[in-house]
């Protein structure tokens, strides 16, 4: 038998297609929709039309049928209101059996009426908060990361009080507690601000569309270390200066820019550490090479925490053993009840 993951986010999917007695991916198939679409369309029917295509990709490369499929799981966005089904966030701390209890598994017809599991993302919730503006930085919010999230500490077996670091679009902050319950999360901009700030600035012309080709750790920290010193803006203005007063390439002044954005990251997330000396390990999770980036400025910072890079693989496979340790939980009373949903 096989199983299906479905990843969506604000502007992409991901389908995969799991073979379930070796957990192994047999076939990804990559779509360009996600709840961006339904913001701007004001109905998820696109979104609908778009995923039932690529499920229906991946069954035909594979000579499938919808009969050999045991299930889907849906997390990220797609839960969100502008998804498929909304899905209420679990308020931190959370652990795995948590996030099973409160998934809920539907049947639609564009998922070719194979049941789906859809998971709940994640909140922190600052109750009794007398003014929730000046302590907003106790909320946050995440969904998909929570999967993500566990099938790393399923595949790293860590024990103790650590820390998830999942750079992307969004960086999300991920602590965990002894007992490998989710605790809380931290969230930043810094891949959409790397992305926007080129495009949309003066940097356009001094930096790469293409960003990081190559890590270049000196000039990493030369980046770093101007933002901490000079400030972040002051520091994307030395972007400019370099290109025009020095011979230095188009990727080094990539790197000193990525290292001024990822300080920025990196000083939220100390800030929100009340005693770092109780970590005991840190894992850098994400793709290359914000990956790569993210683990040698950790490395640099002061606190002396095990800083682990997950690789290629483990990052590949967090989101199928996440799935799978959620699915593996599930009431199966819930899906001889499932209804099916319009």
């Amino acid at each position: 038998m096989f199983t299906i993951l479905i990843d969506s986010g604000t502007t992409n999917s991901r389908i995969r297609l799991i073979e379930s007695s070796k957990n192994l991916i047999t076939d990804i198939e990559k779509v360009r929709i996600g709840v961006r679409n339904t913001a701007i369309e004001g109905t998820n029917e696109g979104l609908k039309n778009h995923l039932h295509n690529g499920i229906a990709n991946l069954l035909e490369r594979n000579n499938l049928s919808a009969a050999n499929i045991e299930y889907i799981v849906a997390s990220g966005m797609i839960t969100s209101k502008l998804g498929i089904l909304e899905v209420p966030h679990l308020t931190a701390p959370v652990t795995a059996e948590d996030f099973a209890k409160n998934s809920q598994v539907a049947i639609l017809d564009e998922f070719f009426n194979i049941p789906c599991i859809f998971v709940p993302g994640m909140s922190n919730y600052a109750a009794n908060v007398a003014d929730q503006v000046d302590q907003i930085n106790q909320f946050d919010v995440m969904r998909g990361e929570e999967v993500e999230s566990l099938g790393l500490l399923k595949q790293l077996e860590l024990e103790g009080r650590g820390i998830l670091v999942l750079p992307g679009s969004h960086t999300k902050f991920v602590m965990v507690d002894r007992n490998r319950t989710l605790s809380s999360c931290l969230s930043t901009l810094a891949g959409e601000t790397l992305m926007a700030i080129q495009k949309e600035t003066i940097l356009s012309d001094s930096v790469s569309s293409k960003l990081v080709q190559s890590v270049d750790e000196s000039m990493l920290l030369k980046g770093f270390r101007a933002a901490e010193t000079h400030g972040l803006t002051r520091s994307f203005y030395h972007v400019r200066l370099l290109e025009l007063f020095t011979d230095v390439t188009d990727n080094e002044r990539a790197n000193y820019y990525a290292g001024a954005v990822i300080h920025e990251d990196l000083k939220s997330l100390l800030s929100s550490v009340h005693d770092s000396k109780d970590i005991e390990w840190v894992v850098v999770g994400g793709s290359n090479p914000l990956r790569s980036l993210f683990t040698i400025l950790l490395k640099h910072l002061g606190p002396k925490w095990n800083v682990i890079e997950a690789s290629d693989l483990q990052v590949e496979y967090s989101l199928v053993l996440g799935a799978q340790e959620v699915a593996e939980r599930i009431d199966q009373n819930l899906f001889k009840n499932c209804k099916k949903h319009i």
